[in-house]
Parts: C-alpha cells; sequence; structure tokens
C-alpha cells in the first residue's frame, strides 16, 4: 500500500496544472481510470492514505475537499469502487466571509461517500462526473429537435 505514496502525491502536484489547461469534462475524463488496475487493494485503507496525502499541500490553489474528492475519484475507481465526483455551491453562511463558497465531494451508488453530512448539506449540485444516466448534459425532459414525442 505504501508503494502508491509516490503516486499518489505525483497526481496531486498534477492536478492544478493539469485543470488550468483543460475542458473541466476532458480533465476528469482524463482522471477517470480505464479499468480497475488496483481491485486487490483494500479501499478503505487507500482512501485513508489518499485523504492523509491529500492533507500534505496546503499551498495548492484548490480547497481541500477538491484535492481530496479528484484524489479518491482517480485511485478508488481504481480500486473498483465506481464512485462519481460531485460539485455544489451556496451563499456563505452569516458567521462566514461574504460571497459563495464551493464544494467538492465523491459519491457512490448516487450517496455521499465518507463525508459528513454537514459538509455537503445546503450545497446546490452543479456539476456531476460522470453524468448521471440519462442525462447527457441536456436537461431533464429536454429533446433533440428530430426526436418524436413520447
Amino acid at each position: 500500500m505504501r508503494l502508491l505514496i509516490p503516486e499518489i502525491n505525483k497526481r496531486r502536484h498534477s492536478l492544478a496544472a493539469r485543470f488550468e489547461t483543460l475542458p473541466l469534462p476532458d480533465f476528469l475524463a482524463e482522471l477517470t481510470p480505464p479499468e480497475p488496475d488496483l481491485a486487490t487493494v483494500n479501499p478503505d485503507a487507500l482512501r485513508n492514505l489518499i485523504d492523509a496525502v491529500a492533507q500534505l499541500d496546503w499551498r495548492s490553489p484548490f480547497g481541500i475537499c477538491l484535492r481530496r474528492a479528484l484524489l479518491r475519484y482517480h485511485f478508488l475507481r481504481r480500486a473498483g469502487l465506481e464512485l462519481s465526483i460531485v460539485f455544489g455551491v451556496r451563499f456563505r453562511q452569516i458567521h462566514e466571509p461574504t460571497g459563495i463558497a464551493g464544494h467538492a465531494w465523491n459519491t457512490l451508488d448516487g450517496q455521499p461517500y465518507c463525508e459528513r453530512e454537514e459538509d455537503y448539506l445546503g450545497f446546490t449540485v452543479m456539476y456531476e462526473w460522470p453524468e448521471p444516466e440519462g442525462r447527457g448534459g441536456e436537461p431533464e425532459g429536454s429533446r433533440r429537435p428530430d426526436e418524436p414525442l413520447r
């Protein structure tokens, strides 16, 4: 398991640069592993390792939640977990600086994955990857102009 630390670290260091050069869907597609090549690794132990490595980069332009969600998404999918990554926003609360707060978290089978409820409640989901089945990037209920009504 510890043999993965350099690989997780390398991925952590490359996140911001890749994010800056690619549109978000392309960046996330690149982050999506083609197959679970770490299927023999214990997902809970791997998650703990990822979370520890994500804590190291306090100078990153990404907040801890985004670093953690991106690293979990990549490596835990490699371990066979079909995670998604969710991006949400909310207005800041009265005791916080004014403005909008953002948060990123992972889901497994449509439910938040190893995320405290108070950390994601109140956030409006703006984007989810991979896109949920049937959405295809179009608003619900939309259809192509050449598609017949049902």
